[in-house]
């Protein structure tokens, strides 16, 4: 279940915006050069604002500083030091179910992950959190206008944005292969979280990500787009091999209700409040949220959608003296399985061979639909190619609204019980950048190689281009 600020943003709307749009400006009194259109001033203004509101006065803990000096120059081959999952033999399309303990999977996300933690504290401590810069040399990008919206933008210790709403069930939860039973939820942690657990996310993309991120959204703010293959694109896409990005989610559930968190990263962020009922307000406040799982994702040529994904849950009872070290790998992810159920009908399916599932983990873990992968707090009838892959941009400047002119990715009717049904066989498709989305009902929808980020990115320029401003907040008793 999404929580009800997510809901109200993903019916905001994405778009293919119209380029150049705004005219240039020009002064007939002076020899000096154009100004800036003020309209494209205020839109480079709102695309890389680092966060929805400043500190207060007086605040005196870590401040998020947007990352987008994107590289100017294409960086080339990703050399092994930069990705040494690129040089581990692996087969993607052997046709058949595999296990974690046969084969390279743990090998291969770990060499991810040695990526990702270089130069970062290993109990990633509030005052410190995710380090942009290593050694003084930029390493990690934030995709921009990601600070636009006010319900759930980028908030400003952290820079993370307001993300699923994850209940009990979502960690502790009924018997499943690979789940270790924890005690369920007290009365005292119902209580106090009757609506669900927060989750604020920060994600990052590597230079090979950021050249990307640089051409697709310039200076100017506004998404530039180019046509490749006859299909309306963002410059800069596909993201080229050697990209990979990473996104640290934290959540407020706290020990006492998931056990499994204590002694995790603690976070303040800037995180909305409760009314006296427990819903959640739009107004915001410095409160506590701990590290529950860390996602990655690479492009990897080998994948038959170019992609792969894996996820890392966080886990008190894991070995390792520190933080990092305590993230169990969960799985890896490179398809979404078109030949198994729901996409095809249970007669028809065959068993899923896209994913891998690391079973032996000492946390509850739900995984994605019929044995596809999907994180801790991920929506456990989808799963995270699925999700990625239907991440689309409305065309011809409309405003979107996900299930009617870009694709649903965070659920539909009918999802993983449906077998056969168009939108599971669409959903659950693989279609690498740039092919269209194969539910025709979305036809001319702009891809976005499976970023999700770049889609709330068009979203909220999409809104700034029809509306001029932000749509506010609503707190749950207006709705």
């Amino acid at each position: 279940m999404k929580n009800r600020f997510n809901k109200k943003l993903v019916t905001l709307a994405v778009s293919s915006l119209t380029i150049g749009a705004v005219a240039a400006c020009s002064s007939a009194e002076t020899e000096q050069a154009p100004a800036q259109p003020a309209e494209q001033s205020i839109a480079a203004d709102f695309a890389f604002q680092n966060a929805v509101s400043a500190p207060p006065p007086g605040y005196q803990g870590p401040v998020f500083q947007l990352s987008h000096d994107y590289p100017t120059e294409d960086p080339g081959q990703c050399p092994q030091s930069e990705c040494p999952w690129l040089y581990i033999d692996v087969d993607f399309t052997s046709g058949v179910p595999v296990n974690w303990e046969e084969g390279p999977w743990n090998d291969y996300i770990m060499a991810i992950m040695s990526v990702v933690v270089r130069g970062q504290d290993p109990n990633m401590p509030n005052e410190v959190g995710f380090r942009t810069k290593i050694d003084g040399e930029t390493m990690w990008y934030h995709v921009p206008w990601m600070a636009y919206d006010p319900t759930a933008g980028r908030e400003f210790a952290h820079g993370t944005t307001n993300e699923r709403t994850a209940h009990l069930s979502d960690f502790i939860g009924s018997p499943m292969p690979n789940a270790t039973m924890l005690q369920s939820m007290s009365p005292s942690c119902q209580a106090q979280f009757p609506h669900g657990f927060e989750s604020w996310a920060v994600g990052m993309y590597n230079k090979w990500g950021g050249y990307a991120l640089g051409q697709a959204i310039p200076d100017t703010g506004e998404p530039a787009l180019t046509t490749l293959e006859g299909q309306t694109v963002p410059k800069g896409l596909p993201f080229p091999e050697g990209t990979m990005v990473t996104k640290f989610l934290t959540t407020n559930a706290t020990p006492e209700c998931v056990p499994y968190l204590a002694n995790s990263a603690v976070w303040l962020v800037n995180r909305h409040e409760v009314a006296p009922d427990r819903q959640y307000l739009c107004q915001r406040a410095l409160q506590e949220t701990r590290l529950t799982q860390v996602d990655v994702a690479v492009v990897d040529e080998r994948s038959p959608t170019r992609w792969v994904y894996g996820t890392f849950g966080y886990s008190a009872e894991a070995d390792g003296d520190t933080v990092l070290a305590r993230l169990v790998p969960l799985g890896l992810q490179w398809g979404s399985d078109p030949n198994t159920f729901p996409a095809v009908t249970a007669q028809d399916s065959q068993p899923a061979t896209e994913s891998v599932l690391n079973l032996d983990v000492g946390i509850y873990e739900h995984w994605g639909c019929a044995s596809r992968l999907a994180g801790p707090v991920d929506n456990p009838q989808s799963s995270c190619v699925s999700c990625h892959g239907s991440a689309f941009a409305a065309a011809d400047g409309a405003i979107s609204v996900m299930g009617t002119n870009v694709p649903p990715s965070f659920g539909f009717t009918g999802i993983c019980e449906a077998g056969g049904s168009p939108e599971n066989a669409a959903y659950f498709a693989n279609y690498p950048f740039p092919q269209a989305y194969p539910d025709p009902k979305y036809a001319g929808a702009i891809p976005l190689d499976t970023s999700l980020q770049l889609e709330v990115a068009f979203t909220q320029y999409a809104t700034f281009a029809n509306n001029g401003k932000p749509t506010a907040c609503t707190n749950p008793d207006q709705f």
